[in-house]
């Protein structure tokens, strides 16, 4: 029976429980319901009812992407209305978030969702611009940008908390190493899901970063923090292909665009929402993640370490995408011995299948990888700059010949290191820590 529509339950909120309800339906009847369950490390029953019922309609809205691609191409229905402002929340995560999801599963359909909801009364105003911070919660994914601005933050005196949605090793190993406290809100998605995967559903990638920016906010609120700092750069606003007339990102929700929008939709009194590194490029942030050595051991940004079953799960496999480009982005800041020692001893520029996926990272050939890495650019920069560091101008791999007409420009070279000024939302006292970065 196939399902036509998708249909957002209102949030139900009991002490630090919020249960998440969606129901698939078809022309004629249920088809799926499903109950997605969050426990939030605060309780809420000191914010303004107002306040708290905005933020959890987004979280609601953001998170039933997870449900809608196993059904799509469907309509989305919130029976409960929206807002102008929700309505283009949503439709900016449907047509955005969902754009490699829609690429890579040839949906087309999926970038013009339909949006079943009855209007409801609401300011089109954003909240008004808040202050700068005193505490801030800092979201923790147990790779390197994290660890750059937990430090920032720590050199500026700011009070500090770590967040992070349920928890691994990198992310442990971060918290125990900077000495903040670590709170994480735990997700479980509705089992129905792995297997309507597992029969042939529709999968691939959801706007996950909007889900978990929006259960930071809701921590924050919870425990009094007034600022939420995630680290997304400059280059998560770098899309992947071009496709139906739009660019397809698969960063877009760590992008720029997604900060305003979350910052538009957030109801006056939350925790103001930002990334502290966006105006700083990938090279900038590892030239700085290199001096805090004392992290070398414990951060990871390969996939592998967040694998469902533990058993599966490694620090870094050296045969993907993440794990080539930080090889790639380190390696002009760091000892030879010391980049090894990060990858347990592997050598990935010594390794032959790693070739054509460094050609793709350098725009060399193919496209750019549907993963969290940088431009293009950046990654020619950093070849520029390993063919003139003393210990790696002689490796083998710099002379290849697939690597011979491939360097980048005085221009790219002058704007990977660059502080983009007008690329950012951060307040005055931010502004100036990422400036120090």
């Amino acid at each position: 029976m196939k399902v036509t529509q998708l249909e957002c339950l209102a949030p139900r909120l009991s002490g630090n429980a919020l249960e998440l309800g969606y129901v698939a339906r078809s022309a004629a009847a249920t088809v799926h319901r499903f109950t997605e369950v969050v426990e939030l490390p605060g309780g809420l029953a000191h914010v303004p009812p107002a306040q708290l019922d905005r933020v959890l309609r987004l979280l609601s809205l953001a998170a039933s992407l997870s449900y809608f691609k196993a059904f799509a191409p469907a309509t989305i229905a919130v029976p409960d209305g929206l807002t102008v402002i929700e309505r283009r929340f949503l439709s900016g995560l449907t047509r955005h978030g969902m754009g490699e999801f829609a690429f890579v599963n040839g949906l087309p359909e999926v970038l013009d969702t339909t949006i079943l909801a009855p209007g409801l009364a609401g300011s089109d105003e954003p909240a008004p611009e808040p202050g700068d911070p005193r505490r801030a919660l800092v979201a923790v994914g147990g790779g390197k940008d994290s660890i750059v601005s937990i430090e920032a933050l720590r050199v500026a005196g700011l009070e500090v908390g770590l967040f992070s949605v349920n928890s691994y090793a990198p992310i442990a190993g971060t918290a125990s190493v900077a000495g903040f406290p670590l709170v994480s809100a735990h997700r479980r998605l509705d089992p129905q899901l792995f297997r309507l995967n597992d029969a042939g559903a529709p999968n691939g990638h959801v706007p996950v970063t909007a889900v978990n920016s929006i259960l930071a906010v809701l921590t924050a609120m919870a425990l009094g923090y007034d600022t939420v700092v995630f680290s997304n750069e400059a280059s998560s606003s770098f899309g992947n292909v071009s496709w139906q007339g739009q660019t397809i990102n698969h960063q877009w929700s760590k992008g720029i665009e997604f900060e305003r929008s979350l910052r538009d939709s957030l109801p006056e009194g939350a925790p103001q929402y930002l990334s502290l590194l966006r105006p700083l490029t990938e090279l900038r942030i590892a030239r700085r993640f290199a001096q805090h050595e004392r992290y070398h051991g414990v951060f990871t940004s390969c996939n592998r370490a967040f694998r469902l079953q533990r058993a599966e799960r490694t620090s870094w496999c050296t045969d993907c995408p993440k794990c080539r480009f930080v090889f790639l982005m380190l390696g002009p800041f760091l000892s030879r011995a010391a980049l090894l020692q990060i990858f347990g001893g592997q050598d990935m520029f010594a390794d032959d299948r790693q070739l054509a996926g460094f050609l793709e990272l350098l725009g060399a050939r193919g496209t750019k990888p549907f993963e969290c890495v940088g431009e293009p650019d950046e990654c020619r920069v950093a070849l520029d700059l390993l063919r003139e560091h003393p210990e790696w101008r002689d490796h083998p791999f710099l002379t290849r010949s697939e690597l011979a007409d491939v360097d980048a420009t005085p221009a790219e070279r002058e704007a990977a290191f660059a502080f983009r000024e007008d690329e950012h939302l951060l307040p005055p006292r931010l502004e100036a820590i990422a400036r120090e970065i």
